[in-house]
């Protein structure tokens, strides 16, 4: 199971309805430096602006460009809808659950399947450009850079595709597990693996450096000031050389942790399935406060404004980034796995309920 978590398989969803029905209580936590900020006089009502009803849970994190958001469903479907007030622009069916965040480049929409299939839209009208097919479920986020589109398959597989023929230009195989989605780091791509984390050559394919880590990495490492940060099911934060692999530290948390960081301002923020959020200086390593969701920790976390963002069982968190002190919170019906963004003055994410939502 721990190499398919990031694919947001029904194990994972086991896991986290298992972990989060036993701690889904009401909106708030404790943080370990002050918990006087948790008093819900000081946590804002999120505000929402408007949703939009998919046929299916919305797993991953939309993007939003030139005014619209793309988004995969699990009813098989990748959706553009209107921003400011999203109506639906177009839909396109594909064969599969679409689970990874489209790219966007040059007006085209590119996105895998659990259909074995990538695709590359227009992104004015959803009309198909081209399609190939993998050997096997392609549920990663791709990212596109000269001419190429990256993307990882179920099968241990990087793929570089030319981005206005579709034509193969490289692959490696044989990755340790279920390989993340790819992560860009100056001239290579970092991809977490069943073993750690390993560097690629985006012009290649050629290996360049692998890092061990206890268990598999699932999820993308972030990359900030020559370090690459990624998370463990071994429940560490790992921080690594990003030009070599060599570890500079690491921080020990109470579970998995199964979802990316983020990073701002000298800290890396992260969550994972012991229930707790942390901030972590990004020099030394050491805590500089935890929270302790009671509708647990569901997503990948987004930092704006100062505030910093996550998913949980039952709606959004949002915590002050410097105390960790609650200061939002927004309900929905249903588990929050995509990650939030924020554009446009809003937060935009998806749920388990099968709704894209729009708030501040």
């Amino acid at each position: 199971m721990r190499n398919r978590i990031n694919n947001t398989t029904p194990s994972l969803c086991l896991v986290l309805m298992l972990f989060v029905g036993v701690r889904a209580q009401t909106p708030g936590g404790s943080a370990s430096v002050d918990t006087s900020g948790n008093a819900s006089a000081s946590v804002a009502a999120g505000v929402e602006r408007w949703k939009m009803k998919a046929g299916g849970s919305v797993y991953s994190t939309p993007l939003v460009a030139n005014g619209a958001i793309y988004f995969g469903s699990h009813d098989y479907q990748v959706y553009a809808i209107d921003a400011a007030t999203g109506k639906e622009l177009w839909r396109f069916k594909t064969g599969g659950r679409v689970l990874g965040t489209p790219a966007l480049s040059k007006g085209t929409i590119y996105f895998g399947s659990q259909d074995t299939k990538f695709y590359a839209l227009d992104s004015a009208t959803g009309q198909l450009k081209w399609k190939i097919k993998a050997e096997y479920a392609v549920n990663s986020a791709p990212i596109v850079r000269e001419g190429l589109v990256y993307f990882t398959g179920t099968n241990g597989v990087l793929y570089a595709v030319e981005t206005e023929t579709g034509k193969l230009r490289w692959m490696l195989a044989s990755i340790a597990g279920t390989p993340s989605s790819p992560v860009p780091n100056g001239n290579a791509l970092l991809v977490g693996t069943g073993a750690g984390l390993i560097s690629v050559d985006a012009v290649d394919g050629k290996k360049q450096w692998s890092y061990t880590a206890g268990r598999a990495v699932v999820s993308g490492p972030v990359v900030a000031d020559g370090a690459a940060y990624c998370t463990s099911l071994d429940g560490h934060l790992h921080a690594v050389d990003a030009a070599t692999g060599a570890l500079k530290w690491k921080f020990k948390t109470e579970g998995g942790l199964p979802f990316s960081p983020a990073v701002t301002a000298g800290a890396v923020f992260f969550g994972g399935i012991d229930g707790n959020f942390y901030a972590v200086d990004t020099a030394t390593g050491t805590e500089s406060w935890r929270f302790v969701a009671e509708n647990g920790v569901t997503s990948a976390p987004m930092v704006a404004d100062g505030i910093v963002y996550f998913g949980s069982a039952k709606g959004l968190y949002g915590l002050d980034a410097k105390t960790g002190r609650q200061r939002f919170w927004f309900e929905t019906s249903h588990i929050v796995t995509s990650a939030p963004l924020f554009a446009n003055g809003l937060i935009y994410f998806g749920g388990w309920d099968g709704t894209l939502y729009a708030v501040q």
